[in-house]
């Protein structure tokens, strides 16, 4: 009966692991897959590793079927339970050391599926095509960042893609799902599941098996012509990276951690000797949130340099986890379970981790190669901007008291106010609901600056700039503002004195003022079409001469300590975020 299966070109190609044997592999697969069968119903198809030729073509292959019955519940229905009956299948294709899935409506069996098959590598699939021979219709891209607020995917379409899309981003940017015209064929390519579909009409298994046949035959016949896709990242295998460089730092994403935690309501806990669970106290928390931030160095032997005896890094066949016992002992409640700490942040993959080569990354559970990587940093270095006056900073904000009228000198608000003195307009939007420390406005250039804040000692440390960036991206998006809700934040923001620790001051949040109506000002300038705007991080921690000696002996090749790339990859993500939105990004710094 396998005769009367009509299908689409709709497959998951996949290859066995070592040492799995095929036909326990498959009774897995199927068993696993018809687990939700109807009780009582019966198989319409069952066939086990057939082997089956092609009438006249000297074509063998063997294949695996199940067709059954199933139910599903009726979700629009609000009275007695009722249930669609529906059929499935699972069809498997055996061809050399490929196993091929076509599957509708059955069980999930990804636990089975892990086990013995392995997906083909999006590399392999890719390679099943000439890019010149091709037009790329779509393809959806996913950012290669370590910002939690960046940009984290796009999708673009066109009639081809070749030569329209801009590659100033791409070395950062990994294709995971492609369609591509060759001739009058249309075939979509999804990396993440090796998925193959192509346009066709529903067809016999026969003529089913003969496209598998040329699948596979492309697969093991790579095309070399990669002009367009070898400009993007791509995923690597871990393996392949380990060999070549070893890890050296890990970033934990504090800053984000703390974020999800507070907007979902999880409070943190930890076991009393009692064994009892006890709120772990702000003031620990704190400290927890401070700790978290900080850039780890790794040693050799993978131990968290300074935190040898409690915590490591674990390099396992296909990922790269941690272990802290610091981090165990805490616990938090995610989606009804107890779990410690440790497990919520490798669940979300809320980490990266660095290796002494910066061309590659692990973050988000995958490692990547940048296609552009250190090549980049002669156009990374150009953002940072040394100002003279940075060098006597004393703090982010300067004190407050209520006879206070204008910042510090020696603060960063007022440096930064100095530096636009010369703009039309300049604004306070600290605190409360902030698009930024202070925005400029300035009709001259014309632009709109939104300028980010913060103060500490000089340092190549990456702790300090990865809130500042995070906060910078977040706000890009503010960045083009309607008339209409500038308006509405001057009303109600721009008009009233800074306050700030419960002290109301003096100081107007309107810093600077041309004599003109702002609604006149504001619709003058948003029309203007050579606007640019321009988001800036004023930062007195970094110095352009150690970030420059720092970024130049890792060009070189020299052994960087791991902050150092984990800096790199920061500086980066602003630099590709701010460009993905068209927003020039600048960095007032030391000398």
């Amino acid at each position: 009966m396998p005769h009367r299966l009509l299908l689409t070109r709709n497959a998951q190609f996949c290859v066995l692991k070592d040492g799995v044997d095929p036909a326990e592999a498959i009774e897995a697969l199927l068993n696993a897959a018809t687990a939700n069968m109807t009780p009582g119903g019966e198989f319409l198809i069952n066939e086990f590793r057939l082997l089956r030729e092609i009438p006249a073509s000297n074509y063998f292959y063997r294949f695996s079927v199940c067709v059954f019955p199933t139910d599903r519940d009726v979700y629009f229905w609000g009275g007695e339970k009722i249930r669609d009956r529906i059929y499935a299948f699972a069809l498997v294709f055996e061809v050399q050391e490929f196993v091929v899935l076509f599957k509708k409506s059955c069980a999930n069996f990804s636990d089975i599926f892990e086990e013995s098959l392995s997906l083909v590598d999006s590399k392999v699939l890719n390679s099943t095509f000439s890019d010149n021979s091709v037009d790329f219709q779509k393809i959806s891209l996913r950012n290669m960042t370590v910002s939690e607020r960046a940009l984290r995917a796009r999708s673009y379409e066109a009639a081809d893609l070749k030569g329209l899309l801009s590659s100033h981003a791409a070395g950062r940017s990994i294709p995971y799902f492609l369609k591509i015209r060759d001739g009058d064929n249309i075939k979509s390519i999804s990396a993440n599941s090796a998925r193959i579909v192509e346009s066709s009409e529903r067809t016999g298994i026969d003529e089913i098996a003969l496209w598998v046949r040329q699948q596979i035959y492309l697969l093991q016949n790579p095309t070399p012509d990669k002009d367009f896709l070898e400009s993007f990242a791509k995923q690597v295998a871990l393996q392949e990276v380990l060999a070549e460089t070893q890890p050296n730092a890990i970033l934990i994403e504090g800053s984000t951690v703390y974020d999800r935690l507070h907007e979902k309501g999880l409070p943190l806990f930890f076991k009393t000797r009692a064994g009892e669970l006890a709120a772990l106290p702000a003031r620990i928390q704190k400290r927890l949130f401070r700790a978290l931030e900080v850039v780890y160095e790794v040693n050799g032997e993978l131990k968290i340099i300074g935190l040898e005896e409690t915590s490591r890094i674990r390099v396992n066949s296909k990922s790269i986890t941690f272990s802290s016992t610091p981090l165990q002992r805490i616990r938090v409640c995610d989606a009804g379970k107890d779990i410690s700490l440790q497990k919520y942040i490798l669940k979300h993959g809320l980490y990266s981790v660095c290796f002494a080569n910066p061309k590659f990354m692990y973050f988000m559970g995958r490692c990547f190669e940048d296609a552009a990587g250190v090549a980049e940093i002669e156009s990374i270095l150009e953002l940072l901007k040394p100002i003279d006056v940075i060098t006597g900073v004393q703090s982010e904000k300067g004190c407050v008291s209520a006879t206070l009228e204008n910042f510090d000198d020696d603060c960063m608000f007022g440096v930064v106010e100095t530096l636009h003195a010369n703009d039309d307009f300049v604004f306070c939007d600290d605190l409360g609901n902030e698009w930024a420390d202070h925005i400029t406005l300035n009709r001259g250039d014309p632009c709109i600056s939104f300028v980010h804040s913060k103060h500490g000692s000089p340092s190549t440390s990456a702790s300090n700039l990865h809130d500042l960036v995070g906060q910078g991206i977040k706000n890009l998006g503010n960045m083009y503002f309607t008339r209409e809700g500038f308006l509405k934040k001057h009303q109600e923001k721009f008009s009233e004195y800074y306050s700030r620790d419960g002290i109301q001051t003096k100081i107007a949040r309107t810093r600077k003022a041309i004599n003109e109506p702002i609604e006149a000002y504001i619709q003058s300038l948003l029309s203007d079409y050579r606007i640019l705007r321009k988001c800036v991080l004023s930062c007195s921690f970094l110095s352009k001469d150690q970030v420059t000696e720092a970024f130049n002996a890792m060009k070189t090749g020299q052994v960087v300590r791991g902050n150092v790339i984990q800096l790199f990859w920061i500086l980066s993500s602003f630099a590709h975020a701010a460009k993905e939105y068209n927003v020039v990004p600048i960095i007032y710094c030391q000398k």
